[in-house]
């Protein structure tokens, strides 16, 4: 049941921001490329500065393979945030019309469990709380936009 919580919460917010592992990994290797553009960027323009020979263009053109590294990361970035986010509206809606959590085995033997324990006088009631705030929360979030869970 928690495994099924935090399944939806990761993909609630895969939605929203696409963010993923291996977003964050290929930024990781954008910023540390960048990084290194910026340093070789520095020493070429030092070494033209002082020097004004042909050692410049090696750093110029270590510079700029580290700059298409950097473009080549940000493009695969972004195609991998676009992937998830798809693939994370494609399994909610694919989790919307998938049979409730109310039926799972588990979770009946646990409300039996507890009606035995509190009594089914006192349990009844707080279900039917329950379902009410279950039914006004998704009406709630129907009339703001956002996707059936």
């Amino acid at each position: 049941m928690f495994k099924n919580l935090m399944r939806d919460m990761v993909l609630a917010v895969q939605t929203r921001t696409g963010i993923t592992t291996s977003f964050i990994g290929w930024l990781a290797i954008v910023v540390l490329a960048a990084m290194t553009a910026f340093a070789f960027l520095c020493v070429a323009a030092y070494d033209w500065l002082s020097l004004q020979m042909s050692s410049v263009y090696a750093g110029l053109v270590m510079a700029a393979v580290f700059v298409v590294i950097a473009i080549i990361g940000l493009i695969v970035c972004l195609l991998a945030r676009r992937r998830a986010r798809e693939r994370a509206i494609l399994e909610r809606a694919a989790r919307a019309h998938a049979p409730s959590w109310l039926l799972d085995p588990k979770i009946l033997a646990t409300a039996v469990q507890v009606g035995r324990s509190l009594g089914w006088q006192r349990v009844i009631p707080l279900a039917l709380v329950g379902f009410l705030v279950a039914q006004w929360a998704r009406e709630h979030r129907a009339q703001s936009g956002e996707p059936p869970e």
